[in-house]
């Protein structure tokens, strides 16, 4: 995704001479000549980078910086002058801009600016993901791939509730089957809220005996249980003030649930072996599952009560069955990363293996859809097969030569005939504009093309 620059600077000139070098450069620039609504400005476009002349009627490049800085401490700023001098220099610096640049070094001089302070950026990030929560980098909602609009609202859902981390006691409660990436909201959310330099603590339930779960969350005394030789903190203790993201809680047993429902009402929790003896937490809670609540509640394996206290937000992330053209825009994710892994080029994917991806079913979903792209670029794609639960495969037509197979293969090519005619008669209608025709047709770009190439219209 193109990296996003804000260019506050009165003098129209230099906007359209620094932007034009900026979007060719592949940059997304917005504008703004308009020192008084700098800062509303920023907080709606919420870019990568500001570029700041420092000379404004009105109010000064330095005063717009304050404002800036109270409000994101993160974001790249660039000072812009026509006139370097040191004192400007050390005064921008000091207000904690991230570099200087004079106007008269041209769009190339602050192209390698720009670029290097973002590069800088990027490795701060990535460095306090690492040392955030379990060691490991913590997605955004940048990584969350896909254009349709079950994905459209997740992501929009996260920009929301992202907003109740400010609140400790504003739960987000995520739903979806196993292996759409429940996960990946839930960090994302973390990322896009004002926790993000805090811990992030994620527990998955199902993966730990019940005892287990209790000591691991709240933590234990020494002497609490047979093995508790010294006391250790639990990840409760461990994300207060950031995040503590519980997955998989449907499988709780009722009496830690109850506990849970004590914590995320009053804040307060008892580590073991340490009764009579309260802590507080502060910790922001996001949780998932993918058990049918509903269902779990009639049948007293989930308090009503905790699913009510959890649910102040809820997100549901639709499978992957659901979400059309996403299943092409996540394959060619999921090769570009394995290629990288090889040290090899990216495969492209022949038009009728994306047909198989788009046709199966996917009761594995996003995890399924990796472990099968993988296989793909380990083959140098040679193994184009996609296993369903007898491990037929799915990557091409069963020459069974059973009647109602022959049936259903002819009706396949009328469907491509018919198919094949209407987008021919759309390139034609719209002269070859190919955005024209996908809206005509009511698909998405991106799946007119992969037709296009599947019969041979290119």
């Amino acid at each position: 995704m193109a990296k996003k620059v804000l260019m506050i600077d009165d003098d129209f000139e230099t906007i359209w001479r620094f932007t034009d070098a900026l979007a060719g450069r592949g940059y997304a620039v917005s504008k703004c000549a308009d020192a008084a609504q700098a800062v509303d400005v920023f907080l709606r476009e919420k870019p990568d980078a500001v570029l700041l002349d420092v000379k404004m009627p009105g109010r000064s490049g330095f005063e717009v910086l304050r404002d800036i800085r109270a409000r994101d401490p993160r974001v790249c700023v660039i000072m812009l002058s026509a006139y370097s001098e040191p004192g400007t220099v050390v005064e921008a610096l000091k207000l904690k801009a991230d570099n200087f640049a004079d106007k008269a070094q041209g769009s190339e001089g602050l192209l390698l600016i720009l670029d290097k302070e973002l590069r800088t950026k990027d490795l701060e990030a990535q460095v306090q993901r690492l040392k955030s929560g379990n060691g490991q980098g913590l997605r955004t909602i940048d990584d969350i791939i896909g254009e349709s609009e079950g994905i459209k609202a997740v992501k929009r859902q996260i920009r929301e509730y992202a907003e109740y981390s400010r609140d400790s006691g504003l739960t987000v409660f995520i739903t979806g089957e196993s292996g759409v990436g429940k996960n990946v909201v839930a960090e994302a959310l973390h990322m896009m809220s004002d926790r993000r330099d805090k811990p992030f603590k994620h527990l998955l339930c199902s993966n730990l005996q019940s005892h287990l779960v209790e000591s691991e969350l709240f933590g234990y005394e020494k002497g609490a249980f047979t093995d508790a030789y010294k006391s250790k903190k639990g990840l409760i203790d461990a994300a207060d003030g950031g995040t503590m993201f519980l997955d998989e809680i449907g499988v709780l047993p009722t009496d830690i649930q109850a506990k849970l429902l004590l914590l995320t009402e009053t804040g307060v929790y008892f580590k073991l072996g340490a009764e009579g003896v309260s802590k507080t937490s502060e910790a922001w809670f996001i949780t998932a599952t993918n058990v049918d609540i509903p269902k779990a509640m009639r049948d007293g394996r989930f308090r009503e009560d905790l699913f009510y206290r959890l649910n102040q937000a809820w997100i549901h992330v639709p499978p992957l069955r659901e979400r059309g053209d996403d299943v092409i825009l996540l394959a060619e994710h999921f090769v570009k990363v394995e290629s990288e892994k090889t040290g090899r080029s990216a495969l492209a994917l022949p038009p009728a293996y994306t047909d198989s991806l788009l046709t199966y079913r996917w009761p594995g979903n996003v995890r399924q859809l990796q472990s099968v792209v993988r296989r793909y670029v380990k083959s140098q794609g040679q193994d184009q097969r996609i296993y369903g639960s007898g491990f037929e495969s799915l990557a091409g037509p069963l020459e069974t030569g059973d009647g109602d197979q022959n049936l259903k293969s002819a009706r396949a090519k009328e469907v491509e005939a018919f198919e094949r005619k209407r987008i021919v008669e759309a390139l034609a209608r719209f002269g070859g504009n190919r955005t024209k025709a996908a809206k005509w047709l009511g698909i998405s770009r991106r799946s007119l093309m992969y037709k296009i190439k599947k019969y041979g219209l290119a």
